[in-house]
């Protein structure tokens, strides 16, 4: 057996399959699978490429070079200018819309399932003097990837305290909120209470990038912090589905 047609043919293989599991990356159809047999196979065809490099290196000399002058041939300069411009537009991310265009093949993600309702306990502001409370605060359906803020405004709706602060820094959606907290401010008042979403495109989410941030604020008034329970006036809102208050 010659080692140079074992080498040619194992590149050729290795192109085909190369070939295959790249279409299938290009539109979006990313079983582990197929990412493991491009990966596997990228690295045999580079391995058998340099064998294939070494053994054809007068060859790929002579098409490089003029044996008579010892300039590089025309054929050099084009594949190679041809080659630094591809790389450049690829580095820049302007070819980034010919690299996407597949996704329009991808398939199409169904609704996800509806979870378990899940409540994230919070304290805040408990070494400070007030009125011990405590928030049981559930969102509606259409709000339940957005993470809560709890405030404290007065009449004119300047903000006094702050209760709650969402952390903008959190990966994932928001759960419901169970907060423990204390109030300094003096009845009447109104709770502000804002919901901030951050969408993302399929593309940001792969990419890590910040998505577009929205933010609804709905107000409730509090008339007193007497001790016991007492339930946030829902009537007309589209942000939570339960509010209750417990003041200890």
């Amino acid at each position: 057996m010659k080692k140079k047609n074992i080498i040619s043919l194992s590149i050729a293989f290795a192109f085909i399959v190369l070939g295959t599991t790249g279409i299938l990356l290009y539109i979006k159809q990313k079983p582990h699978f197929v990412e493991i047999t491009h990966t596997i196979f990228g690295l045999i065809f580079f391995g058998f490429a340099i064998f294939h490099i070494v053994n054809n290196w007068g060859s790929l000399k002579n098409y490089s070079k003029d044996k008579t002058t010892g300039s590089f041939k025309k054929e050099l300069i084009v594949a190679s200018t041809i080659g630094l411009i591809v790389l450049t537009l690829a580095l820049t991310e302007v070819l980034e819309p010919i690299a996407e265009f597949g996704r329009i093949f991808a398939p199409k993600k169904g609704p996800r399932p509806d979870a378990g309702i899940s409540f994230l306990e919070k304290t805040t502001l408990d070494s400070t003097n007030g009125q011990a409370a405590t928030f049981i605060l559930q969102k509606t359906k259409e709000n339940e990837a957005a993470n809560l803020s709890i405030e404290v405004a007065d009449s004119t709706g300047k903000v006094i305290e702050t209760l709650y602060a969402a952390d903008k820094d959190a990966k994932g959606p928001g759960a419901n909120l169970i907060l423990s907290t204390k109030i300094s401010t003096a009845t009447p008042f109104t709770l502000l209470v804002t919901a901030t979403t951050i969408t993302k495109t399929e593309e940001e989410e792969e990419e890590g990038k910040p998505g577009i941030e929205t933010k609804t604020q709905e107000s409730f008034k509090i008339q007193t912090l007497a001790p016991g329970v007492q339930l946030l006036n829902l009537a007309d809102s589209k942000l939570l589905k339960r509010g209750i208050i417990e003041i200890k």
